[in-house]
């Protein structure tokens, strides 16, 4: 047997094991070993990967593995279901009640939007990141103070999330900051299918709003 398929085997059984740190060094050597990157087998090797990234407490990251799994053609069953379980109306990993999901919503916003200044696209230190969460936690606070979201749909909220308007800082850090657009897409969606022929709702595709973990990661 080829040592990627045994690899993908062992990483299975360390996630069956919950063992997911072991999971994820043996699942990402198999997909290093993988013949076809783009296959569906592929996929599997991707979807195992997130719920390693799940059992780690990562779920945002765990979310980005398994619709990219999705989007490569897997076809297991009970995927969408556990997707379904998985997520909220903007495509992140759902929280305990809507005004969570809606914070989380707002703060995703506002923290790629700052990232988007930076070469890097991550942030330099750990006192950078927290001041800027701590700005945002603010600016979260006051834009609940001056709206009501109780009655808007997910595009409303989004629309309005935006609209607010946060002064980041200037920062000396480990990286240089420039002004660029953010590579955002601002479209309509609601519950249509994404265009990109994924068959998920394009708010759980090509329109999901990342979550905290992969931003603080840099994946976007």
């Amino acid at each position: 047997m080829e040592d990627w398929k045994i690899y993908f085997q062992q990483g299975k059984d360390q996630n069956s094991c919950e063992n997911y740190e072991q999971a994820v060094k043996l699942l990402e050597a198999a997909l290093e070993g993988c013949p076809d990157s783009d296959s569906s087998i592929a996929g599997n090797i991707i979807f195992e990967i997130g719920r390693s990234f799940f059992g780690l407490g990562m779920r945002g990251i765990a979310v980005k593995n398994m619709i990219a799994a999705v989007k490569m053609g897997i076809e297991e069953p009970h995927t969408k279901n556990m997707l379904n379980c998985l997520l909220n109306e903007y495509g992140m990993p759902a929280k305990s009640d809507k005004k969570l999901d809606d914070e989380a919503a707002f703060t995703a916003i506002h923290v790629m939007r700052y990232l988007y200044t930076k070469k890097s696209g991550r942030f330099g230190t750990l006192a950078e990141r927290d001041m800027i969460f701590e700005l945002v936690s603010d600016a979260w606070k006051d834009c609940c103070d001056r709206n009501d979201f109780s009655e808007l749909n997910t595009r409303e909220k989004i629309a309005k999330f935006r609209e607010f308007v946060i002064f980041f800082p200037s920062l000396t850090v480990p990286d240089l900051t420039e002004n660029k657009p953010e590579n955002i897409r601002y479209v309509d969606f609601g519950n249509d299918l994404c265009a990109c022929g994924s068959g998920l709702p394009y708010m759980w595709c090509c329109g999901r709003i990342k979550s905290i973990d992969e931003l603080k990661n840099g994946l976007f």
